[in-house]
């Protein structure tokens, strides 16, 4: 009988232990997108919103990125297989106001698809970058959704790290369109 009483209370512990590990495991995953390293600044004051009503979507940047600009540009999906076809789609590079030719700055981007779109893209039939990652997902409406491409910051840019920290606030909240 103490050994059935030993036998469970090991067997308890082992389930403890495993629910605390899966825990601390997984409790961050869901928050950040793949692929951005966990850097914050806490001095940084948030203010300043890009809100793109032709998209429905609203995106909270620091009072220092106060006269930023947006620079429209085209994300190009490359076919994978035979069954593909190329895509395209917007992409908003958010433009620190430091930004020069000189010295460029760590853009944001956001690839913004169509809900038809991305789930062709999740299924793999085609690719917007030559990394075998897949974008990072910011949001949805019910509309589009709104991506950050993988490598987005590996040219290390003046500021990448500011950028990145941007990133980690979970700064676009998408809105649904009429």
């Amino acid at each position: 009988m103490k050994n059935n009483k030993k036998i469970f209370m090991f067997l308890i512990l082992i389930i403890m232990i495993s629910l605390v590990s899966y825990y601390f495991y997984n409790k961050n995953k869901s928050v950040t997108p793949t692929n951005i390293p966990n850097i914050s600044n806490t001095n940084i004051v948030y203010g300043t919103i890009y809100s793109n009503k032709d998209y429905g979507f609203a995106f909270t940047l620091p009072n220092t990125w106060a006269n930023y600009s947006i620079v429209k540009n085209t994300w190009e999906g490359s076919p994978v297989n035979t069954k593909s076809k190329k895509e395209t789609g917007p992409k908003l590079l958010i433009r620190n106001p430091k930004w020069t030719e000189a010295l460029p700055y760590q853009d944001i981007p956001v690839l913004v698809f169509t809900l038809a779109e991305w789930s062709t893209y999740e299924k793999g039939n085609f690719s917007v970058s030559a990394a075998p990652i897949l974008a990072s997902e910011l949001g949805r409406n019910n509309k589009y959704v709104f991506a950050l491409p993988a490598r987005w910051n590996f040219d290390y840019s003046k500021d990448y790290e500011e950028a990145i920290s941007i990133i980690n606030t979970n700064p676009l909240e998408a809105f649904d369109l009429k």
